[in-house]
């Protein structure tokens, strides 16, 4: 998966500028996959090198004027051989588990605090995933759909867990 399968996939759905595709990434991929405008233009000039996509520039009064990109026929054949390939293992950086795993060279209270803090931060994003699911589940697909709920559910059980190592990790604490 490349930045350019992704956003041929967005183009499939129907024509976006560069910012609607970036909001996409803010919002409905935030809990799955990291783009940023720094990624988004130079894929998009790339595909329109390579004929995958094609630009038409908007005149707007009184604004300067937007770019929409829209997948040409070509950039259709390609989305749907990256949709043909094997789906491959997940990666995952978390600095919240690097500190974890590196947690036996501070304090165990200080330890207890970055877990506690990371339960608000996944707590959060439980909550705001919520609210853009409940906001947009009637226009989702099944698969569009999948794709959230297993966000919120990886995020719930991490909350469990912790949780539980907070009661464990004071017990700890409590018995130094």
């Amino acid at each position: 998966m490349t930045g350019s399968d992704i956003i041929l996939g967005l183009l499939m759905e129907k024509s976006r500028t560069g910012y609607e595709i970036n909001e996409i990434f803010e919002t409905i991929f935030s809990h799955f996959y990291k783009g940023s405008y720094g990624m988004i233009y130079p894929t998009l000039n790339k595909l329109k090198k390579q004929g995958l996509v094609e630009k038409k520039v908007v005149v707007q009064d009184g604004k300067p004027n937007k770019n929409v990109f829209t997948i040409t026929d070509k950039g259709k054949m390609q989305f749907y051989e990256y949709l043909s390939t094997d789906i491959s293992l997940e990666s995952r950086e978390s600095e919240f588990l690097v500190r974890m795993y590196l947690g036996e060279y501070v304090e165990k209270r200080i330890l207890l605090s970055w877990i506690k803090d990371e339960v608000q931060k996944k707590k959060d994003l439980i909550a705001q995933l919520k609210r853009d699911f409940k906001n947009w589940e009637s226009n989702m697909t099944f698969s569009q759909k999948l794709s959230y709920e297993i966000g919120i559910k990886q995020y719930q059980v991490e909350v469990d867990l912790l949780n539980d190592k907070i009661v464990e990790l004071k017990q700890i604490i409590d018995n130094s």
